[in-house]
């Protein structure tokens, strides 16, 4: 078994379409909405990411460039992760929007709902948040990770995952990097990680 952290925007297409806005808010989302492992209900389908600047118009990645870094992911992406069987997200359809409005379909925030407790704290090289760091609410919490292992008996029978101590970052199977590979998809590439 082995495991791998996703590279976001490495492995692009030539001139890639990079979204640096999105009317997440105006629907009371944000970019944590999607860090929870939390099913979404009443999703509403005029939710859209947009290259608002002309110079971020391009060709749209598979795992597309958005500046909150969320995973967004193509029809053909999705088509291929869902006959591989690969499981632990929900699908939530989004417009894609370039400067002028044109709009690409088929694209959807992948909302990974396996987060699970499954990093290894005697081997992760990581640093915490001091007890009298200004902000109350991060007093102790992993404030960065150089280096994760990640307990392999935690992720028996899973492909993708957030870690519920530090959900910055994601998880995928080999399952998933060899969907990703197999058909030339665009937008990743993959750092293994130990498991412990």
């Amino acid at each position: 078994m082995k495991w791998y952290q996703p590279i976001e925007c490495d492995k692009t297409v030539k001139n890639p379409l990079v979204c640096d806005f999105d009317n997440l808010k105006q629907f009371g989302h944000n970019e944590e909405t999607f860090k929870e492992g939390k099913f979404v209900d009443g999703w509403n389908d005029s939710i859209f990411f947009q290259a608002k600047k002309k110079e971020n118009d391009g060709n749209p990645d598979d795992a597309l460039q958005n500046y909150l870094m969320l995973p967004i992911y193509s029809c053909k992406l999705i088509t291929e992760l869902n006959k591989a069987g690969i499981t632990g997200i929900q699908y939530l359809p989004i417009k894609v929007l370039k400067s002028n409005n044109d709009c690409l379909d088929g694209f959807c925030i992948a909302n990974i709902l396996n987060c699970i407790e499954a990093f290894d704290e005697n081997s992760s090289d990581f640093n915490r948040f001091s007890e009298d760091f200004p902000n109350p609410y991060v007093r102790g919490k992993i404030a960065g990770v150089k280096k994760y292992v990640l307990q392999a008996d935690k992720l028996i029978g899973l492909d993708i995952i957030r870690l519920k101590e530090y959900k910055q970052s994601f998880f995928v199977s080999e399952k998933f990097k060899d969907v990703f590979k197999k058909s030339k998809f665009t937008g990743y590439s993959f750092r293994e990680v130990e498991l412990g």
